[in-house]
């Protein structure tokens, strides 16, 4: 997933679960918790064309391309959108950048001053902590995490350094619905047996007053490509997706309990196979049900087509759904779920995107797709369900 770059630009438990579990509504769909499925917007971003689409959601969820596509900094992943739904955030890994938007009550997005503010280098994940108050991206090249303080006008303010994770190729982050532990998947993809890349590993930080990082435990060890990540509502499981292909390796997916202090301890069964190269992961708001894409990266998106579905035991460990896996067209990599859990959404590295319905025993149907996006090649965490209440034109 990972595109040759130019050279570097100027630039919850107990009584705190319901709240912990509106806050990872917002966290995993970008959506205030309780917004229905249709009548929304969704947002997909294009990694290779640099822009970003803009869909109507109709009464049943189903999404129509707006054009015209919005400009951004070139290859963009997941836009994130603060809690009132106002401002929007993008990191943009090839000008080592976070591009920033007043969303209008259209859902377009008009650039913010200072259009972009710089994070460090080859910025690949990123997260919006519950609080608001945070903004963070995992900077691929240099090995660190960027910190930045969002003001009450929504604009980021530039990190004065960014935080060392201590391991090589920080790639995917997710974080606590209490906002107080962030952990941070490490390690280059493994789609090849000859491949001997870093391995992969998932850092733990504790997170201070003001979202400041602090390193806690020993690296966990994971496959290599360590990327999406997603936190149960409860706050109790984390999962973390491998980019590993079957051939090199049958451990794709693992689970771990969180602990009271942050440390990770793996559930039972962990770690579990998703083959053809995990990717972008989602847990529906109920926590019952966890998603795995798997896109196939550069082995070979059109071989690539299945989107895998997991049930949740209390103790965190994973069984298949019913009829898993699903196919959703040919290298599936980003995915997104409607806050109210009854709609996933899918992007493909093909720049389709296609519409599931969620059922009660967490098997997807698909309802609608393929839709074009408009741009080239949507990326990791290339979904975003937008915020409710935005009247259609």
């Amino acid at each position: 997933m990972r595109s040759t770059r130019p050279p570097r630009l100027p630039a919850a438990r107990g009584p705190r679960l319901a709240l912990a579990a509106a806050a990872a509504s917002v966290l995993l769909t970008g959506t205030p918790a309780g917004a229905a499925a249709g009548d929304g917007t969704l947002y997909v971003t294009n990694g290779d064309s640099g822009d970003i689409s803009l869909f109507r959601l109709g009464p049943a969820g189903e999404p129509a391309l707006e054009p015209p596509l919005i400009p951004t900094g070139p290859q963009p992943r997941q836009l994130q959108f603060s809690g009132d739904g106002r401002t929007a955030y993008v990191a943009t890994a090839l000008d080592d950048s976070v591009h920033q938007y007043r969303v209008g009550d259209d859902g377009r997005l008009t650039p913010l001053t200072p259009p972009a503010v710089r994070a460090g280098d080859f910025p690949f994940g990123s997260l919006l902590a519950p609080s608001g108050r945070t903004f963070y991206t995992a900077d691929t090249e240099d090995g660190t995490v960027s910190v930045f303080s969002v003001g009450s006008d929504g604009r980021l303010r530039e990190p004065a350094r960014p935080v060392p994770t201590g391991q090589a190729a920080p790639r995917g982050l997710a974080m606590t619905p209490d906002g107080r532990f962030l952990f941070v998947s490490h390690g280059r993809p493994a789609i090849t047996p000859e491949d001997t890349g870093p391995p992969g590993f998932v850092v733990v930080f504790a997170v201070g007053p003001q979202g400041t990082l602090s390193r806690i435990g020993k690296p966990v060890s994971v496959e290599r490509g360590g990327n999406g990540m997603s936190v149960t509502p409860d706050g109790r499981h984390l999962y973390v997706a491998c980019e590993a292909l079957t051939s090199v390796s049958d451990r794709q997916l693992f689970g771990f309990s969180i602990g009271a202090d942050g440390s990770l301890t793996p559930v039972p069964g962990s770690p579990y196979s998703a083959p053809d190269v995990p990717i972008g992961t989602a847990v529906t708001p109920d926590g019952r049900h966890l998603y795995v894409t798997s896109g196939g990266l550069n082995v070979n998106p059109d071989i690539a087509t299945k989107v895998w579905g997991f049930a949740i035991a209390a103790d965190g460990s994973l069984r298949p759904t019913p009829n898993a896996p699903f196919e959703a067209g040919h290298g599936p990599v980003g995915v997104a779920l409607s806050a109210d859990g009854r709609r996933a959404y899918v992007s493909t590295l093909r720049s389709e995107l296609f519409t599931f319905a969620v059922g009660t025993n967490g098997d997807l149907t698909r309802i609608h797709g393929p839709v074009k996006t408009g741009g080239l090649r949507p990326l990791f965490q290339s979904v975003s369900v937008g915020p409710a209440g935005r009247p259609a034109r």
